[in-house]
């Protein structure tokens, strides 16, 4: 905090901040914040982090922009329709707030967010709007010990817990026994899970996404600065705020003993850059470049890949090289007999590839078409059981794109 007679009240956007003593307005320029989902919640945390002035402000959401987003999106305008979600809202904070850095990327979660971009953040903020995209997002987060602020909200109510691997619960440990994410994608059964044709609507209000996206930049301060704040924030706790009783309430998380992401965690001291290494290489080629770091070494997948179905009836078979979670019914139905599998045992399944051991479809395809994210890591394993994390250094500059300033820069990185 600085003294208010040395403040210039017309001059200076941050002087009021500046005033503030528990916020270091340095330490904020400087953080990275990524933001995953633009909706409702994310437009306000967005909006929030661009008027503390947080310097480098990453924005994930594959959608456009609808009519229907207008009511409850104060970043967006009935002249952005059909726009990038992500794309929009990184140009507006910038108009909001011009010393901000912005980037974005209007690809999926799935295939476009590796832990490489994520490790490089101080915090992230999920803003998600299902299941299945938090617990992705609480595996890489976890992975890469990044504490993640998650919110969700009807229309009235609303919650935001924190999760600070490594301690503490994570948002699987958080879930009923019966909701966890080996169910979520149907591997607990082994059946090939069902597209979701109609997803619903879930009627929200700009109040309540308000109030929830507000406290979850307040608990990203905190963790910006987890020192000054230990024992006062949300780690490991979740918010509750009850429109309708205008009631809110905070209760603790339970850690749950055996949660198999708890143990996903990597030791960065194993995660190796490489600059040359990018999602669009052949498995084949990341294998030499793992042979240097570790000899005679596999490569483990992040999801089980599907190489093969031969249909149990007639026998026909088809290559697909597809990762599992991407594989619904429907998507395989015979051309000879009509059958449509509904159970794994009639795919032939990997999760790692082997120089000597692999087809060869499979070791020329790309990472990215094996289910590997850009700006990833990849699990190597020498033939001695040593482990190493290829990171695909080489996607970091297009892993997201930086929004032009105001004023012309050259040669910035976006990292």
């Amino acid at each position: 905090m600085v003294e208010e007679e040395t403040l210039d009240f017309r001059a200076d956007r941050d002087a009021t901040l500046k005033l503030i003593d528990w916020f270091d307005i340095d330490r904020a320029r400087t953080s990275k914040v990524l933001v995953v989902g633009a909706g409702a919640i994310g437009n306000e945390a967005l909006k929030n982090l661009a008027l503390l002035g947080v310097g480098h402000i990453y924005i994930f959401d594959r959608d456009t922009i609808e009519m229907s987003n207008l009511s409850r999106s104060v970043l967006y305008t009935g002249a952005d329709m059909g726009q990038s979600k992500a794309h929009t809202a990184a140009r507006r904070l910038r108009e909001i707030n011009a010393s901000v850095r912005t980037y974005w990327n209007d690809g999926d979660i799935y295939s476009d967010l590796g832990e490489g971009l994520i490790r490089r953040m101080d915090a992230v903020i999920g803003c998600l709007d299902n299941m299945n995209a938090r617990l992705l997002l609480n595996r890489l987060c976890w992975r890469v010990g990044k504490p993640w602020i998650d919110a969700g909200i009807g229309s009235l109510n609303g919650h935001v817990r924190v999760f600070h691997p490594p301690n503490g619960p994570c948002y699987e440990c958080a879930l009923p026994e019966d909701h966890d994410r080996r169910q979520a994608v149907g591997e607990s059964c082994r059946v090939i899970a069902r597209r979701q044709v109609d997803q619903g609507r879930i009627p929200t209000t700009p109040t309540i996404a308000s109030i929830v996206g507000a406290v979850q930049v307040q608990e990203c301060l905190k963790l910006l600065d987890a020192k000054r704040w230990e024992g006062r924030s949300l780690a490991g706790r979740q918010f509750d705020f009850y429109g309708e009783f205008a009631a809110a309430d905070v209760t603790g998380l339970p850690a749950r003993e055996g949660c198999l992401v708890h143990d996903e965690t990597i030791d960065p001291h194993l995660i190796v850059e490489m600059p040359k290494a990018h999602s669009q290489m052949t498995a084949a080629a990341l294998m030499v470049a793992a042979k240097r770091v570790l000899p005679d070494a596999y490569l483990v997948l992040p999801d089980e890949v599907a190489v093969e179905w031969r249909c149990r009836l007639c026998g026909a078979a088809y290559p697909l090289l597809r990762p599992l979670p991407s594989l619904y019914q429907g998507d395989l139905i015979c051309e000879s007999c009509g059958h449509e599998p509904t159970w794994e045992s009639e795919i032939k399944l990997t999760h790692k590839v082997s120089a000597n051991h692999s087809p060869r479809a499979l070791l020329e395809a790309t990472l990215r078409a094996l289910g590997v994210p850009r700006f990833g890591l990849v699990e190597a394993r020498g033939s001695n059981g040593e482990v190493r994390f290829l990171e695909l250094t080489g996607d970091a500059n297009q892993s997201v794109i930086a929004e032009p300033p105001p004023v012309s820069r050259t040669g910035d990185s976006v990292l």
